[in-house]
């Protein structure tokens, strides 16, 4: 083994970096332009077995006709709102920009409203299109808390940042008349959220599921919902209420525990 001074090693090194630098940049232009002559012949690059995600969360309960008999179909998850019970305590779990938020607080007119997000959103990485942070300058909570300052200020809305069921864990147990489930959409986050708002709700409550589907065919990413909410329908003995449309498939469904 040869012995090189620490100095002219350092040398050695100053003088190689600039050689893989170039190198790995070669590589990354070699493959955003194997990218972009993919996707302009028609084809999406997808990593992992997709497939197989896909059938890992698909649930093969069958849901007893008991559970479905009172089920009804309403046009989207908007005009479920209007056959909901007002008034209570409601909470959104998942509230992203607050779009949502603006109907629970018109349509049910919650004593308290609860808003959980971990607040993850970044300016200049924003979903759906949307430039709003950036182009505000705020941070996604302080644009969230912008907009119902007061709500916020009169005592009737409260904000929680962190995990979903971290915060959810924080509630008076028997406490919320109406949640509203749209934070990931994993089988293992759902079921989490899950394992905790059972206690949390009160036995005539409506528990509310967004984007009941299992695959997101914009970002290309398999969804755990129906599993999970079709174990809890069966274990926690709930019915469905409502099936919400939705004109890309990303259903919602309302339900309510029988009471025996």
């Amino acid at each position: 083994m040869v012995n090189v001074p620490l100095v002219e090693e350092y040398h050695l090194i100053s003088l190689a970096f600039p050689i893989i630098q170039t190198y790995f940049n070669k590589v990354d232009f070699l493959r955003q332009t194997l990218k972009k002559i993919i996707q302009k012949a028609g084809y999406t690059i997808i990593r992992g077995d997709i497939r197989q995600e896909v059938k890992n969360n698909i649930s093969h309960l069958e849901l007893p006709q008991h559970l479905l008999a009172n089920a009804r179909v309403c046009t989207n998850r908007y005009e479920v709102l209007k056959e909901l019970p007002t008034g209570g305590t409601a909470v959104e779990v998942g509230v992203a920009y607050g779009d949502f938020s603006i109907h629970i607080l018109n349509i049910l007119k919650p004593d308290l409203f609860i808003a959980i997000d971990s607040f993850g959103i970044t300016a200049g990485d924003e979903p759906w299109g949307r430039h709003t942070l950036q182009e505000m300058q705020l941070t996604h909570q302080e644009y969230y808390t912008q907009q119902f300052s007061e709500q916020i200020l009169s005592g009737k809305m409260i904000v929680k940042n962190g995990f979903s069921w971290e915060m959810l864990a924080q509630l008076p147990d028997n406490s919320i008349d109406y949640i509203y489930v749209d934070a990931d959409h994993s089988y293992e986050s759902v079921s989490k959220e899950i394992s905790v708002l059972k206690s949390k709700v009160k036995p005539q409550a409506i528990v509310h599921f967004n984007d009941y589907t299992y695959f997101d065919q914009n970002a290309l990413m398999p969804y755990g919902v129906p599993k999970a909410v079709h174990e809890f329908m069966l274990q926690e003995n709930y019915e469905l209420l409502y099936l919400c449309l939705h004109t890309q498939g990303f259903y919602d469904v309302v339900l309510r525990r029988i009471l025996t």
